[in-house]
């Protein structure tokens, strides 16, 4: 199998790269625009590691570039793993939040069509299209809201933010082409993910982010109460998801899914502030803003579909992958 991973120098992109090389799964080419924050450490770090690797450097919103990469490589899986990850910026530059997360997609649909239409193609989607949810009942404890319900995927999209309408959009056009000219696509609609390799951000990757932050004594900005409950993947259990993908690639033909880690891998900002304190035998500081457009009180995702079409399930728990992100750290920081 020769398989197109688009944002394969990004934490998301590099961990399954590095997942399905290690199964020795496929001919793979890496294509990147290297502008995310961590890709040009993630692709030396690839280059070092494997000598005869295969990369491009192109900005897939650009159809020409991306039509002839294409038609030269002739793929049987592509991998949509890049992207504008953070709400904020594509409040600050709504643009290029539609070109990454949106025009890129199409443009992969356009050439998945016209060019290998028996090729499969897994997007990256979020969590975040599904809007505020509140309609959901929840309750307001000291360290955390809860709620009974989880979110699957039947639940009304509610697209409340650049990022959510470009992520929303992609996900729609996954399904209609699809739908219309019988192409193979999945839509996997992340909560959020962490684990080795994310060099994370205030924007983008909280857990990573409260870390480091923990680690080097900073400050840690919280935005809204603390009280934000999400449910984690680890990075590991995405990629293993990924490959059990690309093996049962003509039964899940026109798919979307939510993807997290389950109630069981559930917890709040506040939460993860005691586990990191606890772990690291610290006090951490942190102060409270006001909370961001688009954020959700409690997004914890139903898992029943993706485990019933595919058997995969979270294995990763909250507490290994907090340890495992710490020795990370300590070893690359």
């Amino acid at each position: 199998m020769k398989i197109l991973v688009i944002g394969g120098c990004g934490f998301i992109g590099f961990n399954v790269f590095e997942y399905l090389k290690s199964k020795n799964y496929g001919k793979i080419l890496i294509a990147d625009d290297l502008s995310g924050e961590s890709s040009k450490k993630n692709l030396k770090i690839i280059k070092e590691k494997h000598k005869d690797i295969n990369f491009k450097k192109i900005d897939i919103s650009n159809y020409i570039t991306l039509a002839n990469l294409i038609k030269k490589f002739k793929p049987s899986a592509i991998l949509a793993l890049h992207g504008q990850v953070a709400v904020t910026k594509s409040i600050k530059n709504t643009k290029k939040d539609l070109n990454s997360n949106f025009l890129s997609i199409f443009n992969l649909l356009e050439c998945l069509r016209k060019y290998v239409p028996n090729s499969v193609l897994i997007n990256l989607s979020s969590n975040k299209i599904y809007g505020p949810i509140n309609e959901l009942k929840i309750l307001e404890k000291k360290t955390k809201y809860i709620s009974k319900n989880q979110i699957n995927e039947k639940y009304p999209l509610n697209f409340d933010s650049p990022y959510a309408c470009s992520k929303g959009a992609a996900d729609q056009y996954m399904k209609i082409y699809s739908k219309i000219f019988n192409l193979k696509t999945v839509s996997l609609r992340l909560s959020c993910v962490y684990g080795e390799n994310q060099w994370g951000t205030e924007d983008q990757g909280w857990i990573s982010w409260f870390i480091k932050c923990a680690k080097f004594k900073k400050t840690i900005r919280i935005f809204g109460d603390g009280k934000q409950v999400r449910d984690v993947l680890h990075v590991n259990d995405l990629s293993k998801l990924i490959l059990k993908l690309l093996i049962k690639k003509k039964t899940i033909k026109g798919q979307s899914f939510n993807v997290g880690g389950g109630k069981k891998n559930a917890l709040s900002l506040l939460d993860l502030i005691s586990k990191i304190e606890k772990k690291l035998k610290i006090k951490i500081n942190y102060s409270f803003y006001n909370e961001r457009v688009g954020d959700q009180k409690y997004f914890v995702n139903d898992l029943s579909k993706i485990k019933k079409i595919t058997g995969w399930r979270p294995e990763v728990s909250i507490d290994k992958g907090i340890s495992n992100y710490i020795d990370w750290i300590e070893k690359n920081y």
